[in-house]
């Protein structure tokens, strides 16, 4: 038989109405699976700027793209030329670059966060051996090679002129590339050259072995450190550009600073926590290639960087950190043994209450139980009365024993079931005792007399 028009009609809607939010979780699920696919095979395309070819920045760019990108193929790292730290914070604030690495002593934008301090760069001033140069103090009047305006060298060497007392116009300042400055070294058309590098850097190798340069001490560095937190004194070491005669001959004073690598505040904390890790935890792997990446460690706010570290930093930084838990387990351990103490002498002090209740419930059921046993023994509905009276008080007693939490519920339950066992032996022998018959009275002698 064939289904009314009306039933068909509620079906058809029925099946319409499931249809709709089938079609919407299906379509959920399909595009939260692809979703899922597409974030797990995409690549990341980051840009570096790293100053110039010549620097150890760039060098260690080159490596540490090459081995992001071993372990991690689905980022990739671009390496740009720049002039410097100076230029590549630009860039990064205007988010033309994802990464940049730069010295900790120049100021960041606002879209700079820190990833890591990569190791640390030094004062070097290098002169003439006939320069008569023996301090920082002694270049005024001198012709000095600088790097580019934008780099974050010739700040660092303002401020160094700066606290000297050596103002702008009392020196001759070539601010050129490093080619064009070692070329002017050369040719003694300089008496002094001015970088931050690490110690062994290859250019000043060659000035101090080839070229008749001598390396200057730098001996205020903890003076300094009063203006600017990220500088810190520092040691060219003995013999760290030749072994024999060393070069310099002793360990010689001079300013240390932090290259840094920075990242822009809006690169996903999941690409910047990867890097992170392959940072450290393919350090050797890095040092093999460039030794001063064997240098590359967190970033203190102690240790003068003021950056804020980038939140994907943050989380590997975080990753051995103890938890609350871990941190706390001692006291944690304590407070828990003073509470099973406390819980074990507050669950015992409960038992003995419900005890001491559960045996006033008792007695209470001791005493019907004996007006139970004297309406077996009542001869007469007076004596019944009298009972059926008691029970009530009783009854009212253990009422109010409950409202004061003198006995439990369960007392109390037990209790009147009790009492009404009493009050049903109490109507069966008042029904016994009415129908029982009453004894005629016993005339004496003097009755039947007539």
């Amino acid at each position: 038989p064939q289904s009314p028009p009306m039933l068909s009609k509620y079906k058809i809607s029925i099946n319409r109405n499931l249809l709709i939010p089938i079609i919407l979780s299906v379509g959920l699920i399909v595009a939260l699976t692809g979703y899922v696919i597409i974030q797990r095979n995409r690549v990341y395309q980051l840009t570096i700027a790293a100053g110039s070819k010549e620097g150890e920045s760039y060098l260690f760019s080159q490596i540490m793209a090459k081995v992001v990108n071993l372990h991690q193929p689905r980022i990739k790292i671009k390496v740009i030329e720049t002039q410097g730290s100076e230029e590549n914070i630009k860039l990064l604030e205007e988010n033309k670059v994802q990464l940049a690495t730069a010295q900790a002593d120049i100021p960041a934008l606002p879209s700079a966060r820190i990833v890591s301090n990569l190791f640390p760069d030094m004062f070097q001033l290098v002169v003439k051996e006939n320069s008569g140069i023996k301090d920082v103090s002694n270049l005024k009047g001198k012709r000095i090679g600088l790097p580019p305006q934008g780099s974050g060298q010739y700040q660092s060497f303002l401020f160094l002129s700066q606290h000297y007392g050596i103002k702008s116009n009392e020196l001759f300042a070539f601010a050129v590339s490093e080619k064009e400055t070692d070329a002017a070294f050369r040719n003694n058309q300089v008496d002094a050259v001015f970088r931050v590098r690490p110690p062994g850097n290859q250019s000043i190798l060659e000035l101090v072995q080839q070229r008749g340069g001598r390396l200057v001490e730098i001996d205020q560095a903890a003076a300094m450190k009063i203006k600017k937190s990220t500088l810190d004194p520092g040691v060219i070491p003995k013999g760290a550009y030749q072994g024999f005669p060393p070069i310099p001959p002793t360990d010689l004073p001079t300013v240390a600073v932090q290259r840094v690598l920075l990242a822009n505040k809006k690169v996903e904390p999941n690409v910047i926590k990867e890097i992170t890790s392959i940072l450290y935890e393919r350090r050797q792997e890095l040092a093999t290639l460039m030794p001063e990446a064997a240098y590359i460690n967190p970033p203190s706010l102690s240790g003068g960087t003021l950056l804020p570290i980038h939140p994907g930093a943050q989380d590997y930084y975080d990753k051995d950190k103890p938890s609350f838990l871990q941190e706390n387990a001692d006291w944690l351990g304590l407070f828990l043994s003073i509470g099973a103490i406390v819980c074990s002498w507050g669950w015992q002090l409960k038992s003995r209450i419900e005890k001491g209740r559960k045996n006033q419930g008792d007695g209470y059921n001791q005493e019907v139980l004996i007006l139970i046993k004297e309406i077996q023994g009542c001869q007469d509905l007076k004596s019944t009365e009298k009972i059926r009276k008691r029970l009530f008080d009783e009854f009212e007693k253990v009422v109010n024993a409950l409202d004061c939490d003198d006995i439990s519920p369960e007392a109390f339950q037990s209790f009147t079931f009790t009492w009404e066992a009493a009050i049903a032996a109490l109507r069966d022998r008042q029904n016994i005792l009415m129908f029982i018959p009453k004894k005629p009275a016993t005339l004496n002698q003097t009755q039947l007399q007539p």
